[in-house]
């Protein structure tokens, strides 16, 4: 009989952050949320209070500044009550519904009364006509919903939301916590950092906690355009349409 693969929290530190927000950073089209979640946890002073681990991630550690790190992770600012769990790890759709179950399960235990997350809408280069990503909300939460349609953010009326975080939205009143979706319209096949900023400034106006340093994921937008542009004109339509399909 084979058993059912589980994520284990190893703690490296017990936190306070009763009444705080986690955020989710898991691996999604477009980066966008590891991207955002990284910014907050480079810009702000965190600490990794805990790693994932689980048969469900890839056998891989991932070095930063000449240390390893395992693939799941969760950093935390006590002071400003914000946790994050974060991963660069492309996961089998199957440890979706683990992984959104430890996330609310681990903000359920540390008291914590919102989960954001952020969903990529992939799209191609060419059908982003407007200077910024297009940026839609949805919420359990009728509250923050209106919150963020006061500022200017635009609902999300009709559509879908995949992966860990629509299983976050669909399990929200279950575990009688707050959840919040940004979808955000990502460029198909690359890193979208423009969308990452988009995110993260709209997310600091509600949380003016968390703080991104937007201008480096701007730059590394800019850069990233430049080298698609060269790459589109200097090959063939037809490598093109295999290319960017």
């Amino acid at each position: 009989m084979h058993t059912k693969p589980i994520i284990e929290i190893r703690k490296l530190k017990e936190v306070n952050i009763e009444g705080g927000i986690v955020f989710d950073g898991f691996h999604g089209i477009g980066l966008t949320s590891t991207i955002t979640i990284g910014c907050f946890i480079n810009s702000l002073k965190t600490e990794l209070v805990g790693i994932l681990d689980s048969t469900l991630f890839p056998p891989i550690s991932v070095i930063y500044n000449t240390k390893p790190n395992f693939p799941a992770r969760i950093y935390a600012n006590e002071e400003k009550k914000l946790a994050f769990f974060v991963s660069e790890a492309i996961l089998e759709s199957s440890a979706y519904r683990q992984i959104a179950h430890t996330i609310l399960n681990w903000s359920n235990y540390n008291k914590c009364k919102t989960i954001i997350s952020v969903a990529g809408r992939e799209i191609e280069k060419e059908d982003r006509t407007k200077k910024e990503p297009s940026l839609y909300v949805i919420s359990n939460s009728p509250i923050i919903m209106k919150e963020l349609n006061d500022i200017g953010i635009l609902s999300l009326k009709n559509g879908t939301v995949n992966g860990i975080p629509g299983i976050l939205l669909n399990e929200s009143n279950w575990k009688n916590i707050d959840v919040v979706v940004f979808v955000v319209d990502v460029i198909s096949g690359v890193p979208d950092f423009r969308a990452a900023a988009n995110v993260a400034q709209v997310v600091s106006k509600i949380v003016p906690e968390a703080y991104c340093e937007i201008k480096p994921l701007i730059k590394e937008a800019e850069n990233i355009e430049k080298n698609l542009k060269m790459v589109r004109s200097q090959t063939s339509n037809k490598f093109k349409e295999r290319m960017y399909r």
